[in-house]
């Protein structure tokens, strides 16, 4: 595969990217892939961030150019022995690891039990790509068992979900680009430059590990993990959007089907419970974001007062206003002020509680190579940067949720 003629897709973040002929261009094509190009990587980013309509299509595409060049760079230097087939499936996995991303997906994860991204795409794989797949002679079940991590060589499993995956140092930069911040940049080739393979004791595997000289680039990818959870994922008008989507979806899923005009597109989700049966993969695979957003449109010209007010707040951009509060008399006196005024008071009132671990050290620690005969430390213990020990601690932040309208009466209440 390594050897084999390239396709070029110009790229705004990486440049030229150059990916093999065969299994993964013909996986480009297929139309259940092309799909990522109406589903955005950042959600609904897009209502704060104007840049960050950037969609998954982009981002899976640069994941799988990064990892192409450490497998080639594995094999050219001779650092890992991968078999053609464990080459093969690799980059397959990387390719696939954001197939069972819905529209919004992580609003459809709240509402509707049963809509698991990652379950999902397992089973996408099994059926909807095996054909592909099995054509250029990759197990389906073996590209499977990489992205699950049950694979024997768990290397090729934290290449793509780790703490320093592809995943993470592609869309960490595209995001940064596409929403016009500078949080995401850090030396993206010295560390892919210096990934390898050690083998761990303690799991009784080979595992990920980068080289010492390295240890300045990681804790910049480190730090930009940090910053753009907090400045861009995490960020106040964010949550509110998606609280306000999540709303929505409640609302409608409990008027359904009695008193909701559901667009035929939208079926799958109501219709029984979410699942990974063959109705409900053709109803998911078939849907995009447009489908909730015509939803949306539709339903705010809809007999529902509820329901038409949530919809026309998320498409005037009329988002709920943020208090940042960990005290739990205010958050019951905000909801007790926001009930007398709307009588479905947890569609309009949230707490939401975002947190992150920038370094799960305990988890999956960051290996790096310390010396001759392949010996490795952990991160933690070697960095000279004492602010990177603080990453492993965990940070959250309660925000207090709640209609623009009673702001003033919010603001009496501190």
């Amino acid at each position: 595969m390594l050897s084999e003629p390239c396709k070029t897709f110009r790229d705004p973040v990486h440049g030229d990217i150059q990916l093999p002929h065969g299994v993964i261009c013909e996986l480009i094509d297929h139309p259940d892939f092309q799909r990522l190009r109406r589903i955005r990587q950042l959600g609904l980013c897009y209502t704060t961030f104007q840049g960050a309509e950037h969609s998954r299509f982009q981002h899976t595409l640069g994941a799988c150019w990064l990892a192409f060049q450490v497998v080639r760079n594995w094999t050219w230097q001779q650092q890992v022995e991968l078999t053609q087939q464990e080459i093969q499936a690799t980059l397959c996995a990387v390719l696939l690891h954001d197939v069972g991303h819905g529209p919004f997906s992580h609003a459809l994860e709240h509402v509707f039990t049963g809509v698991d991204h990652e379950s999902i795409g397992w089973e996408l794989i099994r059926s909807r790509f095996r054909n592909v797949l099995e054509r250029h002679g990759v197990e389906p079940e073996m590209v499977i068992s990489i992205l699950r991590g049950d694979y024997p060589r768990r290397v090729l499993h934290e290449l793509i979900s780790g703490q320093l995956d592809v995943d993470r140092m592609d869309y960490l930069q595209r995001d940064s680009l596409f929403t016009g911040t500078r949080y995401g940049l850090f030396d993206v080739q010295r560390i892919l430059s210096s990934l390898t393979a050690v083998y761990d004791l303690e799991r009784g595997c080979e595992v990920l590990a980068v080289d010492a000289k390295a240890i300045e680039a990681v804790e910049a990818f480190l730090f930009s993990r940090y910053f753009m959870h907090w400045q861009v994922y995490f960020h106040r008008s964010v949550r509110a959007a998606e609280f306000l989507l999540r709303s929505i979806l409640q609302r409608a899923r409990n008027l359904y089907p009695r008193r909701l005009h559901l667009p035929d597109s939208l079926r799958f989700l109501f219709e029984g419970e979410a699942g990974l049966t063959p109705n409900f993969l053709a109803g998911f695979i078939a849907s995009d974001d447009s489908d909730i957003l015509q939803a949306i449109k539709l339903w705010q010209g809809g007999s529902d007062p509820v329901l038409a007010d949530l919809c026309q707040r998320f498409l005037g951009r009329r988002l709920p206003k943020v208090l940042e509060s960990a005290n739990p008399e205010l958050q019951e006196a905000v909801r007790d002020l926001v009930g007398r005024r709307f009588p479905d008071v947890d569609l309009y009132f949230g707490v939401d509680r975002p947190s992150d671990l920038a370094l799960e050290d305990a988890k999956t620690p960051i290996r790096v190579l310390t010396g001759r005969g392949r010996q490795w430390s952990h991160l933690a213990e070697v960095t000279r940067t004492r602010a990177l020990r603080s990453l492993s601690e965990r940070v959250s932040q309660d925000m207090i949720l709640y209609p623009p309208e009673c702001r003033d009466e919010v603001d009496r209440l501190l």
